[in-house]
């Protein structure tokens, strides 16, 4: 294959959507030599919103402290191929063609045999976990892509850390709809005797997670709101006062912006710790965290893939802290299986104007829809389309001291960037 054959057959099998189960998985990892077991010390992280950025930061932790480090997580914001990264390099196109070429074969003979036919994520992870054995990786941080259960992820048989970032309200149609029903599923995540580390502060999907936990005999280790303390931030980052289990780190410089980044820092600290990384890799590390299309500024732009209404609403609140004063031009698209009143609601209370645009994504609200949803709180709402023209149009609207703000889903800021990158 070549790598758009190969992006081309695995984008094809999600005509086979979600489905619940880790038989699937297993077969194939097991059909392909379980790879799985040869990925290094493995970090399992799930959770409603922070799970990429912790992912992240313990990965830039790990590398500060000379390690070599595989990187996967969901989704793409611009290239297929970040999905996979050793030491932040991405996986390059020749050798994602040559795996897939590799894997589909054993797929085909799975269906063959009668068995279920692996779901697109199932056999992306894979894909994944063949190239990072293969590249000989020191550790793996590992990213949940939905829930934690079922997740093709969970087929992993000995991480040495687990972690859940938080519960909030997303993806009910499939984990559930209480914080309680979505805690239990994030917690599938645990494994006996294996410590886990939690950011939640729900008090019903935190007593679930310890009850989870104690019959898994994990430690758990709760990282509550008092850990992590902003003590001054700029547009560059922020300096944090964060709480781990050796006591008070000082003056830790973080590159990433927003309290709730503080807040996922708490967390990742505990993660490091529990890795064994020193105080000094770990300060290096959140010092040098990049993670794009999050509340990345790029001239009078700013990106955030806020997908969720928890997300939104610290990214509200971010907005206000980091730009008080500014008008701002909100460009938003999202997906249709979200709940999108109360995701924009915390949006438009901070804009001055509206356009609405249509994602690159099957699941795509188209942009007419999204509008008729604004107008009714708010007056000014343009529909734009493609992503591109929108954020255009925002931007020759934008004053001097304007903020366009781009927001609402992966699949809406990726090619946003993509676009202002290129220009």
């Amino acid at each position: 294959m070549t790598y758009e054959e190969a992006l081309q057959y695995l984008h094809s099998l999600q005509r086979f959507g979600m489905k619940p189960g880790l038989d699937r998985t297993v077969e194939l990892l097991n059909r392909v030599g379980r790879p799985d077991r040869r990925c290094g010390r493995i970090i399992h992280i799930t959770g409603t919103s922070g799970k990429g950025s912790v992912s992240a930061m313990v990965e830039a932790g790990l590398r500060a402290a000379g390690h070599r480090v595989g990187l996967y997580t969901s989704p793409a914001l611009e290239r297929f191929t970040e999905r996979m990264q050793v030491n932040r390099e991405e996986i390059s196109q020749a050798d994602l063609a040559r795996l897939v070429s590799e894997v589909a074969p054993v797929v085909s003979a799975m269906v063959e045999e009668g068995l279920e036919q692996p779901t697109e994520f199932e056999v992306t992870t894979v894909v994944a976990f063949l190239w990072f054995a293969r590249q000989q990786v020191d550790y793996l941080v590992l990213e949940v892509g939905l829930g934690g259960r079922f997740d093709a992820t969970t087929a992993i048989e000995n991480p040495i850390v687990t972690c859940i970032t938080n519960i909030g309200l997303d993806h009910t149609q499939w984990l559930g709809h209480t914080h309680e029903a979505i805690a239990r599923d994030k917690a599938g995540i645990i494994k006996p005797a294996v410590p886990c580390v939690t950011g939640t502060d729900h008090p019903g999907a935190l007593a679930v997670i310890r009850e989870v936990a104690l019959a898994h005999d994990a430690v758990l280790v709760e990282v509550a709101e008092d850990a992590w303390e902003v003590v001054e931030h700029s547009h560059q980052g922020q300096t944090l006062q964060l709480l781990g289990a050796r006591g008070w780190y000082q003056s830790v410089h973080l590159g990433l912006l927003g309290q709730h980044q503080a807040a996922n820092a708490a967390v990742a600290l505990r993660v490091l710790e529990l890795a064994g990384v020193s105080e000094a890799h770990i300060r290096r590390g959140l010092a040098s965290v990049e993670w794009p299309g999050r509340l990345e500024l790029i001239g009078n732009v700013l990106l955030d893939a806020a997908h969720n209404p928890a997300k939104c609403s610290a990214l509200a609140h971010a907005v206000r802290e980091y730009f008080p004063g500014r008008r701002i031009l909100l460009v938003l698209g999202v997906l249709a299986d979200k709940e999108v009143p109360e995701m924009v609601g915390p949006l438009l209370g901070l804009a001055d104007r509206v356009w609405t645009t249509t994602p690159e994504s099957p699941r795509r609200m188209v942009a007419a829809e999204l509008a008729a949803v604004c107008q009714q709180h708010h007056h000014d709402v343009t529909v734009a389309e493609p992503v591109a023209e929108a954020v255009a149009q925002a931007v020759r609207a934008a004053a001097s001291n304007d903020l366009v703000l781009v927001t609402g889903s992966f699949y809406t800021v990726g090619p946003a960037r993509r676009n202002l990158s290129v220009g």
